[in-house]
């Protein structure tokens, strides 16, 4: 798959930056590296299991973090599971493999990934249901919330109604393989359909308690809920490609919440009219869903092609464009090309 490493280590560069701040220190940043993006068409043969063969390799995907990368040992790593609980314990590294298996494909995205960005990965994640850890600590009837905290200083929050989703799991694997240390060895949680940031990496305590809390981010203005929301984007095409041919194929991936992708739609007049395109993958709301259109005879001229998904309670991606800040990028991908 060809998305090439793109890390950007947030807070060890100048003692705590925000998100926010990110497009201002990349220029000097020694190891960030551009991104090259990936070719839904690379995948097409694959039909309706395309999305999920789209891996991206563990040394090809993003990494974010507060500061650097904590080296932690197996053997002397546990996670607590305490605060408003009847049954607090803690689960060590071997009882952690021990518990019920469970393989899922997930596609994570940095809530600070742009429009046009590349700042997303699908990996293959082994690791065990959170409900059954979270029933074994048995919630007293005031815990509310729930603050995860890591290894690196890092906190943040969820409500435990979100919490409890069937879709959550703890992974102690990636692609097949123990989770590098930079994706969270030797554990990293999951709450499907949030940004990345509300799932942290180096796990070492869940704590449950009466009142919501803000995490790292969100104290400095982030999205405390940071529901992706669903939007479509362009791949194997270009700003200001010049095209020719009678059958131009234009391909993406689409990507949302838990409600899914129901559908994609294609402009070739800047949103005045619409046209379905064929959603010929897209096999579960906790992974992209792949794309594409054929775009049959164009005709010589330019064009400002927009694209736009809908998710499963038809909810139709906004216009826009909207900054990363504070809810994650929004608004529709518009490309220039020139048909000769």
């Amino acid at each position: 798959m060809a998305i090439e490493r793109r890390t950007f280590i947030i807070g060890a560069v100048a003692g705590g930056i925000g998100l926010v701040e990110f497009g201002v220190i990349t220029g000097w940043m020694k190891n960030l590296t551009a991104p090259r993006g990936f070719s839904v068409k690379a995948y097409e043969n694959f039909g309706e299991q395309a999305a999920l063969m789209a891996i991206t390799p563990n040394e090809d995907f993003y990494v974010t973090s507060k500061g650097t990368t904590p080296i932690l040992n197996a053997a002397d790593w546990k996670v607590k599971v305490d605060g408003l609980v009847a049954q607090p314990f803690d689960l060590d590294y071997q009882e952690l493999r021990a518990q019920p298996r469970i393989e899922k494909h997930l596609t994570l995205e940095c809530i600070s990934n742009s429009i046009e960005g590349t700042f997303v990965g699908n990996a293959k994640w082994t690791g065990t249901p959170l409900k059954p850890l979270i029933e074994r600590a048995q919630p007293l009837g005031d815990a509310a919330h729930v603050v995860l905290h890591a290894a690196d200083g890092f906190t943040t929050g969820h409500s435990i109604s979100r919490f409890q989703n069937d879709e959550n799991f703890m992974a102690y694997q990636m692609n097949g393989q123990d989770l590098p240390p930079n994706h969270g060895f030797p554990a990293r949680i999951f709450i499907p359909g949030k940004y990345g940031m509300k799932q942290p990496k180096w796990l070492t305590r869940i704590e449950f308690v009466n009142k919501a809390y803000l995490g790292y981010w969100e104290s400095q203005g982030w999205s405390d809920e940071c529901e992706r929301w669903s939007h479509a984007r362009f791949t194997d095409l270009s700003d200001g490609a010049k095209i020719s041919g009678k059958n131009f194929v234009i391909t993406g991936y689409a990507i949302g919440n838990l409600d899914g992708i129901k559908r994609v739609e294609i402009s070739f007049d800047n949103g005045e009219t619409w046209q379905n395109t064929n959603l010929f993958s897209n096999p579960s709301p906790l992974t992209w869903s792949f794309w594409k259109y054929t775009w049959i005879t164009p005709k010589s001229g330019s064009y400002r092609i927009r694209v736009r998904s809908t998710d499963g309670k038809g909810c139709v991606q906004t216009e826009g464009p909207k900054d990363i800040f504070p809810d994650g990028a929004t608004g529709q991908r518009v490309i220039k090309v020139s048909v000769a």
